[in-house]
Parts: C-alpha cells; structure tokens; sequence
C-alpha cells in the first residue's frame, strides 16, 4: 500500500531545481529522480497542503511560481490534505462517538485527501463559499485536478493574486501580535502549566463546534455544563489536531527569537499532517520541536529532515 508523504515548502524547492536545471543542481536533480522512481512504483502519495499552495501562489517572479507550480502538480496529482475544519470535524466526530459508544460508519480510507485543490482550506459547498458550482464543472474539476491547481497558481488575475497575500500577511500579523502578547504573559509559568493553559484556549476557541458535534451525534449538550473536565481534557489530548497544535504550540513559544509567519505557516501543516501523513519531511526546527513533543511516536509518523533519508 502507498504510504502518505509531506514535504514542506522547502522540499518542493529543490525538487523544483532539479527539474528546471539538472546541471546547475545535480544535487536536487538526483532527489527529483529519486521520489519519481518512487511514485512510479507506487510507493508513496505526494498530497499538498495549504501551505504549500499558498507558498507557492505568492512568489512573484512567474517563471519560478510556474516552475515549482509544474513539479508540484506533476508530482502531486492535484491531490490535497483537507482543511482544518473538516479534518477536526471527522476526527472530533469518531472520537466522541467512541467515548459514547455511539455507533458510526467507518471513515474511508484517504478521506482526508480531496482532488479539488480549494478543499485544501475548506470543504465546497454553496453556504460555505457563497456561490454554487455546477456538477459538471466539479467533476471537470476533479478529473483534471492536477491541471486546475496549476492554472490557479500561474494564470490568475494579477490583482487577486496580491490582494490575497496581502489579506493573509495581514491576518498573519495580527495573530503574531496576540500571539506574543500571550507568550509574554505565560513565559514564567511550566511547560505542564502552559500546556493546560493552551489547551483552554483551544477549547473556548472551538466550544460551539464541539457543542454542535455532540448534538449532532444526539447527546444532549444544550449547554458548556454537559463537558466535564475529564472529557475536555480527553478532547484536546486525543484528538490529533488540537493535540498536534498544542505539543508544537507551547514549545515553539519556549523558544527565544521572535516567532514569525513561516512559523504560523509550518504550525498549521504541521498540525493536519503530522498524524495522517506515513512520513513527515520539513525543516529542522519544526521536526525537533515534533520529537521533543514524541508525537512521531504517539501517530506512528516517520520525521525527516531531508529527501535524502527517504
């Protein structure tokens, strides 16, 4: 079976170097080489994740966007990790289903990879997105997945294309701004005291939508009173993404230099694929802080460095 396979930004670069200039970068050329060898035996599935679409979609020069775009796509198949919204909702819905034993259907196999390359920050649906797409046109679109995502990152309108890094860099800032202004405020306190005071955060950040799942499932949460503390306990320690964000959270904030929006962009990657992908490849920092925090061994996840240790 083909395992699940991230690479960051990073890793897409010098893929992208070896495919646009193998004399310049033998180096790069001989990893291209190498994980195509690997795809063409059905080793591994390459899927995206937000951040790389959007790492991507914001560099300027339109050769280079066009030439990582082309590996991406090529070697990704237009296949995407799913938002954050849906994967917290699927696995938030199995796990209070587990703990209330309440019957549920098996999730599918890869349900948390999607060929529309927009699900990558939300499930499509004409109240979510505002706007209705027609059946034809979906399916157009996941027939040719990989050739939609590389018309959206090379051939959109100029002006949306900066209007929309404009909009994130800004979302971006003011979440560093609150951000640090918490670090400054729990810099004293333990890493066990952090972590409790990280994991509140998440749940008031996400207690309608926990509210909202349990009712759905047909508990009788009519109100913040029917969670327990042993059970919002359970939830942010349990479920992967809220357990993921926490872990690198408080150990990204223990660190000395300013945090800045890579982090973010890496936090949030991270977060989704750490406990769906078989293997992790990112930039040292971030895979340290994911050892410190064993959560290779708490998703069964191998985390690499570098293509080179595939």
């Amino acid at each position: 079976m083909a395992e699940i396979l991230y690479l960051d930004q990073n890793a897409w670069v010098s893929l992208a170097r070896g495919a646009w200039d193998k004399a310049s970068y033998p180096h790069d050329h001989t990893r291209l080489v190498k994980v195509v060898e690997a795809l063409q035996q059905n080793r591994f599935i390459l899927p995206l994740s937000f951040a790389n679409i959007y790492e991507t979609s914001k560099i300027n020069d339109p050769v280079r966007r066009a030439n990582i775009a082309r590996t991406q796509v090529t070697l990704s198949k237009g296949h995407v990790f799913r938002g954050r919204r849906r994967i917290l909702g699927d696995t938030l819905n199995a796990y209070l289903a587990d703990r209330f034993t309440i019957p549920r259907t098996p999730m599918e196999e890869h349900w948390f990879l999607s060929d529309l390359w927009f699900e990558s920050v939300a499930d499509y649906s004409p109240d979510t997105f505002g706007f209705r797409l027609s059946q034809a046109l979906l399916e157009y679109m996941r027939t040719n997945s990989a050739s939609v995502l590389f018309d959206y990152l090379t051939a959109n309108d100029e002006d949306v294309r900066l209007e929309g890094v404009k909009r994130f860099t800004a979302g971006s800032a003011d979440l560093i701004a609150r951000i640090e202004a918490r670090r400054a405020i729990a810099a004293s306190g333990s890493l066990a005291l952090r972590k409790r005071a990280y994991g509140a955060h998440l749940m008031i950040d996400e207690l309608d939508f926990i509210l909202e799942t349990g009712r759905r499932l047909g508990l009788d949460w009519t109100d913040v009173r029917k969670i327990d503390a042993s059970l919002a306990r359970g939830i942010v320690a349990d479920v992967p993404i809220l357990a993921t964000e926490r872990e690198l959270a408080v150990r990204l904030e223990d660190q000395a230099r300013p945090i800045d929006a890579n982090d973010l962009r890496d936090m949030s990657a991270f977060a989704i694929v750490l406990s769906l992908a078989d293997i992790v490849i990112g930039e040292k920092p971030f895979i340290n802080l994911a050892r410190q925090a064993r959560l290779d061994k708490a998703y069964g996840t191998r985390l690499l460095t570098s293509i080179d240790e595939l």
